[in-house]
């Protein structure tokens, strides 16, 4: 039992890294909207920030899983990889919002009516 979770606090660090890569694609993604860039630059962002995110959604969605599967074999649950398993998914979701927000914005506009 211990293997798995040293398996789960490695896999654990592997989803922070995600995030982190997450967060640079967020930032190029930011910064294209005030500097000029080539719409295929910005397309090519979005479809980068898109697959990171599910990748690390999905690899969030295996690691509480798998933490279920840990505390089912030893009785002791790792509430910490847990709880920040559920805060890491929670900033992609956030920033996946933002995106969303921003990209209506700088396709469509802002329309009241």
């Amino acid at each position: 039992m211990l293997q798995s979770r040293r398996l789960l606090a490695f896999s654990s660090r592997v989803h922070t890294y995600t995030l982190l890569l997450y967060v640079f694609f967020f930032i190029v993604y930011i910064l294209g909207g005030y500097v000029h860039v080539e719409p295929t630059f910005i397309s090519l962002s979005h479809y980068c920030l898109t697959v990171v995110s599910w990748t690390s959604l999905l690899f969030g969605f295996w690691l509480l899983i798998f933490s279920v599967i840990v505390f089912a074999g030893s009785g002791l649950f790792p509430a910490t990889e847990a709880i920040l398993t559920i805060l890491r998914m929670t900033a992609i979701y956030a920033m996946g919002l933002i995106v969303s927000i921003l990209e209506t914005l700088f396709s469509s506009g802002v329309t009241i009516g």
